[in-house]
């Protein structure tokens, strides 16, 4: 909104001070729409003398202080109304939006935590809509273990951690942009990370699995492969021809992860490499047609046929692999940058399942019965 200061001739030599407004403005005592306001104030034109000149800068200066103060009000209550009026925009809508932003599984965490959104608040939420007690009821949901995908068992704390976090993040980001007026993210705490019980197999096992036939070879090697890499399962899913590397005794994958998009160079066995069957074109994948649904129930049957009671996922494979190495005498430094974790104090849990010096002094207290 624009107001400007103008002049409009009276009798007797005198002009009238009046403000003009662009756009129209509403007149508060007739409701109706208008581009004056009369300050009531004169000036004197010409000023003829002493007093009438110190009259006329009184008058303009307090005419130039008026206008000052209705541009700045006009200002608040244009930029209060656009924001009242984003306010009953779509939070849900806005909350996919930066789930589409993401690339790789981060993507895939963003996404679940939209849609988890959606089954709780089936109904459009507007920003308006958001309040403290909407977030809290949002966390206790996530907690009460929901389904989505038809999956078997519900959601794990972490993963309802997760979750929460990216809510949480597009409250922080609403925040940020003015379309929420209270800081929500840092209102409504997080949730605290549980530390996960870590399944993994040991050699014993593993030469039971070997020893199991089965049908379906393309799976076996898919398996096998994950426990000497430590692969994700996407990355061994989108593996291709190009991204292996190297020479016997010196191969390696040069791939980017699909959940960090960071860039990856992973050296890998004699054995490893063979696993990977006949080599094909550079775009080609290395295991073509393979989902995780039919890994997922290919490592309940295989185990279950090979006398192995544990409940066995591909991110058992990957524990697997980290396991190995530090009971090879792999330094944990080095696992680290094999798994392609972010901070060392992810690899870190592997050796509180892996310590020797407890498992040597567990079988120190012995009873002869």
């Amino acid at each position: 909104m624009r107001v400007i200061v103008r002049k409009i001739a009276l009798t007797k030599g005198r002009q009238r001070l009046v403000l003009n407004y662009y756009p129209p403005v509403i007149n508060p005592d007739t409701f109706k729409k208008t581009r004056y306001e009369n300050l009531k104030l004169y000036i004197y034109d010409p000023p003829e003398t002493q007093a009438q000149k110190l009259h006329n800068a009184e008058k303009l200066a307090l005419a130039e202080e008026i206008r000052v103060k209705r541009q700045m009000d006009g200002k608040i209550k244009i930029s209060s109304l656009i924001q009242g009026l984003q306010r009953q925009n779509s939070f849900t809508g806005y909350f996919r939006q930066l789930a589409d932003y993401r690339k790789g599984l981060s993507w895939n965490n963003w996404d679940s935590s939209v849609r988890y959104f959606q089954l709780f608040q089936p109904a459009d939420v507007t920003f308006a809509a958001i309040d403290l007690p909407l977030c809290e009821a949002f966390k206790r949901f996530l907690l009460s273990a929901p389904k989505l995908r038809g999956a078997r068992r519900g959601i794990g704390h972490n993963s309802a951690l997760s979750y929460f976090n990216k809510f949480r993040t597009a409250l922080k980001q609403a925040w940020r942009e003015k379309l929420l007026d209270t800081d929500y993210h840092d209102l409504c705490r997080g949730l605290k990370e549980m530390e996960a019980e870590i399944e993994f197999l040991t050699m014993h096992d593993i030469r039971q699995l070997i020893k199991t036939p089965v049908e379906n070879e393309m799976n076996r090697r898919v398996v096998l492969f994950a426990i000497l890499t430590g692969l994700r399962f996407c990355d061994v899913q989108y593996l291709t021809w190009g991204q292996v590397r190297g020479e016997r005794d010196e191969y390696y994958l040069q791939f980017r992860q699909r959940k960090t998009y960071k860039p990856q160079h992973v050296f890998i066995s004699n054995q490893a490499y063979d696993l990977l069957g006949s080599a094909g074109q550079a775009t080609a994948r290395v295991f073509a047609k393979i989902y995780y649904n039919q890994i997922r129930d290919f490592l309940v049957e295989w185990p279950l046929k090979a006398g192995i009671n544990k409940h066995i996922t591909f991110s058992c494979l990957r524990h697997t692999y980290a396991t190995l190495q530090l009971e090879s005498g792999t330094d944990i430094y080095t696992i680290s940058k094999m798994l392609g974790h972010r901070h060392l104090k992810t690899t870190q849990r592997y050796t509180r399942v892996m310590d020797k010096a407890k498992k040597e002094a567990a079988g120190r207290i012995y009873f002869d019965l």
